[in-house]
């Protein structure tokens, strides 16, 4: 491994752990430094939606209102970079609390492109995979749509 893929590791673990805090300080303005601008998302596996950037921060803004605390815990970092692409799949752990206070938690990976565009690392589609849930309320769709 030569220090240009150390440093591009390196940077792409920080935009995934960016986009966590981004999340989780519900600043999703912070979005348009952490994606390309065509960058397509996918939220279907836990029941949110599918879009474009400005689709999905706008669909945040509101869709995270009935949660008063959660938390994106990121890890298993894999990534495979060639140039300026990579791809990536992320896990993260993601408990969160619903108004009435029950604690439900939900595990995932994000399935990730990104690229490097004037030497900055993007996230260009970002891609949820469910993996299991524990005491989601009713009001919420965890079931991957086929």
């Amino acid at each position: 491994m030569d220090i240009t893929e150390i440093s591009d590791r390196m940077e792409l673990e920080k935009l995934v752990t960016d986009y966590a805090t981004a999340v989780d300080t519900k600043n999703f303005k912070e979005f348009n430094h952490l994606f390309t601008k065509d960058a397509h998302i996918d939220y279907t596996a836990v029941g949110g939606i599918s879009g474009d950037l400005e689709e999905i921060i706008k669909y945040l803004e509101t869709a995270l209102d009935p949660f008063p605390n959660y938390q994106h815990l990121i890890s298993n970092i894999s990534l495979t970079i060639n140039g300026n692409s990579a791809t990536g799949k992320v896990m993260c752990f993601n408990p969160m609390q619903a108004k009435d206070d029950q604690v439900f938690f939900l595990g995932m990976w994000y399935n990730d492109t990104y690229k490097k565009i004037n030497d900055q690392w993007f996230i260009s589609s970002r891609v949820e995979e469910s993996s299991w849930a524990h005491n989601v309320p009713s009001f919420i769709n965890t079931k991957p749509k086929k």
